[in-house]
């Protein structure tokens, strides 16, 4: 449906819940980048619990990626390169899932590693579900940009 076809309070009503769905994520990706950058020693041995890329590689991850997810979730919030930023964040998302779908199947216990040591422990499958719900908002976020 085109905003044409919306009365007034509705199109506002979906401009402010794409506001905050956006900001939302982006902060999201901005506190779990910066719990990250803070230890990037932590965070490279729980990339090697999960037993996908060997040692340099997932060290040299934890060293970028925590960068990265800040870069994007700053562009998102100041909606500055947005659809970039969003297309960006969406493949994390994809990445991040995927590798813990990997661990939950592999019967892996590990701490998934999304926000350094910022918070308790949470395994896989909190994690995974919460990824779910955030490529649903990330789909929300591009379809609401059409």
């Amino acid at each position: 449906m085109t905003d044409q076809m919306l009365s007034p309070a509705r199109v506002r009503f979906r401009e402010i819940l794409r506001l905050l769905m956006r900001i939302g994520v982006g902060a999201l990706f901005i506190l779990a980048g910066a719990a990250k950058a803070y230890d990037p020693g932590t965070f490279a041995t729980e990339i090697q619990r999960y037993n996908l890329v060997p040692w340099i590689p997932g060290a040299l991850a934890a060293i970028y990626l925590p960068w990265l997810e800040i870069l994007a979730g700053l562009l998102l919030v100041l909606k500055r390169f947005e659809r970039g930023a969003l297309l960006l964040i969406t493949c994390l998302l994809v990445v991040f899932t995927l590798a813990l779908a990997s661990a939950t199947l592999r019967g892996l216990s590990i701490d998934c590693g999304c926000c350094g040591k910022a918070f308790a422990a949470t395994g896989t499958i909190v994690p995974l579900m919460r990824n779910v719900v955030l490529l649903a908002l990330t789909s929300c976020l591009w379809l609401g940009d059409q």
